[in-house]
């Protein structure tokens, strides 16, 4: 079967959304299938970052459009690139091959009307995987009004891609449930959790210590908080528990990755902290080593985007076989997760003095204590995260809607 596949980011941009767009492009162009996707040429985080126009990738063909990011910092920049990247997508999905099945993901928002009017002129199934909502998302951010003519535009047009999609895919039973009582939808919607990508993840040999070794932080406790710093998880709180942990000087926090809430990291280092280390996006081939760097994993959950977007970067920690400490609301997907196993803490956002304890807990464990926190996350990944099943069961779904297409 033919493949068409929207996504604004894609590899090698460091972004989790587009390393599950190739993950699933992968594994279906691995079983025979011709799969073309249609992404940005710069960079999703850094637009600087100018990547080839055309490229084969694991067997993908990777067409990149020009001019489709601007970058994240800036309201009306990113609108603009969304605006561009859909309208040259309609363009090239409107005049190329006639796509089977057509997959697109919620990055860019905008990006769903090109796969739409594509998937319906062509007469292709379509196939929506919702990594987060919106126009749901920057209503909870405060960035636009429920009332503004541009949410009340997303929404209706994500009401019309919904009904109209073959199979409507979702990360956690609460962000399907919002969907379904959103569109009025018939058919439920299917959860597929996202999945660590334990192919890569598994490379790091050292297990951490060659990482360690070249930031000088061999003899270190380290607190990581690895991925995006977005404002839908802010960070405030476990910042805020720095502050309270100087005297421990053998404990540091980490945080990797970029986003719009990494000043608020930036300004605590200038403002003289000690504890905290700020590094960028780490290569994707370099991602188990950074990871099992750390002691213990910081993963946030906004209070205010239950249903609305799904933290991924806990799989990548539990893969690793590292113990969580959370920071989200009590009836949060991360808080399900958490549940299934003892592997770590979760605190709620405000709770400083409980961050503390959790973390001076973890640091002071007995080796046995931690190692079985480490056992239960990474059984928990291995039981019902595995990357190889959830991969195959996502192919599976764009085959059968390429046979109910036909």
């Amino acid at each position: 079967m033919k493949i068409l596949v929207y996504s604004s980011v894609y590899p090698p941009d460091p972004a989790a959304t587009g390393q599950y767009i190739a993950d699933v492009a992968a594994a279906a162009s691995g079983r025979g299938h011709f799969v073309c996707v249609i992404t940005a040429q710069r960079g999703y985080d850094d637009p600087s970052i100018l990547f080839p126009s055309y490229e084969i990738l694991h067997g993908v063909k990777v067409i990149r459009l020009g001019w489709a990011s601007f970058g994240k910092k800036r309201f009306v920049s990113r609108i603009i690139g969304q605006i561009s990247y859909t309208l040259q997508g309609l363009v090239k999905g409107l005049l190329g091959f006639r796509p089977d099945v057509v997959l697109v993901s919620t990055i860019p928002p905008l990006g769903i009307l090109a796969a739409y009017i594509v998937a319906r002129l062509r007469r292709s199934s379509l196939i929506y995987w919702v990594m987060d909502i919106n126009p749901d998302e920057a209503v909870a951010m405060g960035l636009v009004r429920p009332s503004s003519i541009s949410a009340r535009l997303m929404e209706f047009i994500n009401k019309v891609v919904l009904r109209y999609a073959r199979t409507v895919i979702a990360l956690d039973s609460q962000m399907a449930k919002r969907l379904e009582s959103k569109a009025g939808l018939r058919q439920r919607v299917t959860v597929i959790p996202p999945w660590p990508h334990e192919d890569i993840i598994r490379k790091s040999e050292s297990g951490g210590r060659i990482f360690r070794k070249a930031h000088g932080l061999e003899d270190k406790f380290i607190v990581m908080h690895s991925g995006n710093h977005s404002w839908v998880h802010p960070l405030d709180t476990i910042l805020a528990a720095t502050k309270f942990l100087v005297y421990r000087t053998d404990i540091v926090f980490l945080f990797i990755g970029g986003g719009v809430e990494k000043h608020k990291v930036e300004k605590a280092i200038r403002s003289g902290a000690q504890n905290i280390l700020s590094l960028p996006y780490q290569s994707f081939n370099n991602l188990g080593e950074s990871l099992a760097a750390a002691d213990v994993h910081s993963v946030v959950m906004g209070a205010a985007m239950i249903g609305i977007v799904h933290p991924c970067k806990i799989y990548g920690a539990m893969a690793v076989g590292r113990p969580i400490l959370a920071i989200a609301p009590e009836n949060s997907c991360v808080s399900e997760i958490m549940a299934k196993e003892t592997i770590g803490f979760r605190l709620c956002h405000g709770d400083v003095p409980g961050v503390v304890q959790a973390i001076l807990t973890l640091a002071d464990m007995e080796k046995k204590e931690r190692n079985r926190l480490r056992e239960n996350a990474a059984r928990l990944v291995q039981n019902q995260y595995n990357q190889t099943i959830l991969r195959n069961r996502f192919v599976d779904i764009l085959e059968l809607a390429a046979g109910s297409n036909g």
